[in-house]
């Protein structure tokens, strides 16, 4: 997984939620090399665990909050971006991440069960397995396992779920990691932090405004001009110049230029030029 492409992530997820069974099949023919005892015991622990519907439901959570933030990511990535449109679109993922959490657990566990019966996986969830002492139930009682599975989606929706979705929407938010400073730094900062930092980014907005509108909303385009060279300039091409890195450089950073140059044009131009000879 690329660390510098966050659309790499949503990718890697899609891939095991939408081949499962395939990946199973590809473990299977790993057990048939000559494999340490560890790797064996790893392949074996993927087995039990690509096997169970909590592997299946818990991809298809990520595939859906990954999917929601890479349609922002490629906005924010946008040569032409602008602050005012990454802002609102931030703003956007954000509601759109609160509605998942709030509405949207349900719907995502049903789409997983007709996935699960469509490829004949298990649709009820792995129980933790604990020793419990068994009593005699009386004929007026209930049976104890007729709700477990409805408690263990109840469960996995609040210690997994909503977990999950109140980290990220977190993580987007200045209230949260204030709050989380405060905790660790609770002698020198108070509860007022959150207010103090939300006064200073109007007052920074409106006072140097002027700088704002002129900045882009990220530096992921600069990134991946400056990440070209380590392409043009790979291990098999070691001994190239300095005269020819820099046109090369220049052709990988602007190749979409490069396609819509007529090169039969060029090449004639160049050909119908003198050639200029000079003394050695």
């Amino acid at each position: 997984m690329s660390r510098t492409r966050w659309s790499a992530r949503v990718d890697s997820v899609k891939q095991v939620s939408a081949h499962l069974p395939a990946t199973l099949e590809a473990l299977e023919d790993l057990k048939l090399l000559n494999l340490t005892s560890e790797c064996r015991r790893d392949i074996q622990g993927l087995e039990k665990y690509f096997k169970t519907f909590n592997c299946l439901l818990l991809a298809s959570i990520w595939f859906k909050i990954l999917k929601s933030i890479d349609i922002v990511n490629r906005v924010l990535q946008c040569k032409s971006g602008t602050l005012d449109v990454a802002s609102k679109n931030l703003s956007s993922l954000i509601e759109d991440l609160h509605k998942i959490r709030n509405e949207g657990y349900d719907n995502i566990l049903n789409e997983t069960l007709i996935v699960a019966k469509n490829i004949g996986w298990p649709q009820y969830f792995k129980a933790e397995l604990k020793r419990t002492r068994k009593r005699k139930r009386h004929i007026d009682e209930d049976d104890e396992n007729e709700n477990a599975d409805d408690h263990q989606r109840t469960k996995f929706k609040n210690d997994v779920f909503n977990i999950i979705l109140d980290s990220v929407i977190g993580d987007m938010t200045i209230q949260e990691k204030t709050t989380r400073l405060v905790k660790q730094y609770p002698k020198d900062l108070g509860d007022e932090l959150t207010d103090e930092l939300q006064s200073l980014r109007l007052i920074c907005i409106f006072s140097q405004l002027w700088i704002f509108i002129t900045i882009p909303a990220t530096v992921a385009s600069a990134e991946r001009s400056f990440s070209v060279l380590k392409r043009v300039k790979n291990v098999l091409r070691s001994t190239m110049c300095q005269n020819r890195l820099p046109s090369l450089g220049v052709l990988a950073v602007e190749k979409e230029l490069a396609k819509n140059t007529n090169l039969d044009a060029v090449i004639d131009d160049f050909a119908m030029k003198k050639a200029r000879k000079g003394t050695l």
